[in-house]
């Protein structure tokens, strides 16, 4: 039985937690439908005052090229500390 497909899938506030996250991306792409969109909204690191205790919670640069690459459309969307990611396969 071949696995459903998804129109959209949302990561929010959760990629920064995954441990393997080229296998989460992967699984993704292999479960959203050509056309679908992978939601994601994220902290980014840099963006809180150094005095701020949760200064530590953004996603890396590096982070944010494993989330970015290997997508054919990529959209961004800043909210203060946070950024929404708009993937498309």
């Amino acid at each position: 039985m071949p696995e459903p497909a998804y129109a959209v899938i949302t990561c929010r506030l959760v990629y920064r937690w995954m441990d393997d996250k080229a296998a989460f991306l992967n699984r993704v792409r292999h479960l959203l439908v050509p056309c679908g969109t992978f939601w994601v909204v994220t902290e980014i690191a840099g963006r809180r005052e150094d005095t701020d205790p949760l200064q530590g919670l953004g996603i890396s640069p590096a982070e944010t090229e494993t989330l970015t690459s290997g997508w054919s459309a990529v959209q961004t969307a800043d909210l203060d500390v946070l950024r929404c990611y708009a993937l498309r396969p």
